[in-house]
C-alpha cells in the first residue's frame, strides 16, 4: 500500500494529482507543514527535515515532489504519463526543472505574500519583484506552447501536474496569466482536468 504524508494545499498536492491520474490506491496522512505534527518522532524518521510531502511504497520512503513524481509515473505510469524514448523523457526532465529553478521561488512568494503570511508581514517590494523574475520565463513558455495543447510530445505527461503544480501558487497569489495567452490556455485546460478537482478535495 502507498502512503502519502501531507496536507493537499502544500507540494503534497502534486503527488495527489498523480495518484489521481494513475488510479493508484493509497492512504493519505494529512501532515501539516505549519503545525507542530510534522516533527512527530515516527514522522522525522520518514523525513528528518520536517516537510512535506513524503511517500511510502513498501520498503521505499522518498521525499521531495518531483522525485516522488518521477518515480510514480515511471513506475505505474507507462502508458499515461511517462514515454517511451530518451529523448522525449529528457523534456519531462527538463520543463519539470524549468518549472522548479525559473518559476516556483517567484510562484511561492506571491501566494505567501498575497494570501499566506499575516498581513503587516506581506511585502509589496517582494511581490513586485516576483512578477517581473516570471515575466522571461512565461514569455519562453507561452511561446513554446503555441499550437500545443501539452508539453511533451502532445500528451498530457507529469511535465504537466509538475508545471501546473508550481503554477498553482501563483493563481493563489492572484497572478493575472491573461497577457500570456497559450500559457492560460495550457493551465485551464489542466487544472480542469477531473483528477485535479479530486486531489483538490482529499
Amino acid at each position: 500500500m502507498i502512503t502519502l504524508y501531507g496536507i493537499e494545499w502544500s507540494r503534497a498536492n502534486y503527488v495527489l494529482f498523480t495518484l489521481a491520474e494513475l488510479g493508484l490506491d493509497y492512504q493519505h496522512v494529512k501532515i501539516n507543514p505549519f503545525k507542530e505534527e510534522k516533527n512527530a518522532p515516527e514522522y522525522l524518521k520518514l523525513n528528518p527535515l520536517a516537510q512535506v510531502p513524503t511517500l511510502v511504497d513498501g520498503d521505499l520512503v522518498l521525499t521531495e515532489v518531483m522525485a516522488i513524481n518521477f518515480y510514480l509515473s515511471r513506475k505505474y505510469g507507462a502508458e499515461k504519463l511517462w514515454v517511451n524514448r530518451l529523448e522525449d523523457e529528457a523534456q519531462i526532465y527538463k520543463w519539470t526543472f524549468f518549472a522548479v529553478t525559473q518559476m516556483e521561488p517567484a510562484c511561492v512568494d506571491l501566494i505567501l505574500h498575497r494570501k499566506a503570511l499575516d498581513e503587516k508581514d506581506r511585502s509589496p517590494d517582494i511581490i513586485q519583484s516576483a512578477e517581473k523574475k516570471l515575466m522571461k520565463p512565461l514569455e519562453v513558455l507561452n511561446t513554446y506552447l503555441a499550437g500545443k495543447d501539452f508539453l511533451v510530445t502532445n500528451q498530457f505527461t507529469i511535465a504537466d501536474i509538475n508545471m501546473a503544480g508550481v503554477f498553482s501558487y501563483a493563481l493563489g497569489g492572484k497572478f493575472d496569466f491573461s497577457p500570456y495567452k497559450n500559457v492560460a490556455r495550457y493551465l485551464d485546460a489542466i487544472l480542469a482536468r477531473p483528477t485535479r478537482k479530486k486531489a483538490e478535495t482529499v
